[in-house]
């Protein structure tokens, strides 16, 4: 079976400097009130950090053990956290924000590039998870660029 890659990659700018976006991408409770409510993210250790080779454990809502990814930071540098997750799918997950021309403002891109594990998932994702996941992806880009923009005021 040939393995497919997929891609999922979504973009927002926030009226936010860049150290308010970086506190709303990293400090706990931002967090959690921008991330998506279809999965639970959590630090295996319990401690909130992104230093790199932090490991983390998403699980999708409903679904408990069936579909779980272990996720480490693989790289973090300040404007970027990338993942590397292995679990039903594999691959990684980019967080960046850059500046804009105006220092008010900052562009947040979120890149996910992953191959599925589990052949018969792989056959169904293009018309059921995916599409659903994509949309998921462009809400909670929404909440995220909400609560950039109302942490400053």
């Amino acid at each position: 079976m040939i393995e497919r890659t997929h891609l999922l990659e979504e973009f927002v700018v926030v009226r936010a400097p860049m150290g308010r976006v970086e506190a709303v991408m990293t400090e706990r409770d931002p967090m959690l009130r921008w991330m998506s409510g279809a999965v639970r993210f959590e630090p295996v250790d319990g401690v909130w950090t992104f230093d790199q080779g932090t490991r983390w454990q998403l699980t999708l809502s409903g679904l408990g053990r069936l579909l779980q990814a272990s996720y480490v930071v693989h790289e973090r540098r300040p404007g970027l956290i990338l993942w590397a997750f292995d679990g039903f799918w594999e691959g990684f997950d980019a967080w960046h924000w850059m500046p804009q021309q105006d220092p008010e403002h900052t562009l947040i891109q979120n890149r996910i590039e992953y191959q599925l594990r589990v052949p018969v998932i792989d056959v169904v994702w293009p018309a059921t998870v995916g599409p659903l996941m994509g949309w998921d992806a462009r809400v909670q880009m929404q909440r995220l660029k909400q609560v950039c923009e109302e942490q400053g005021g």
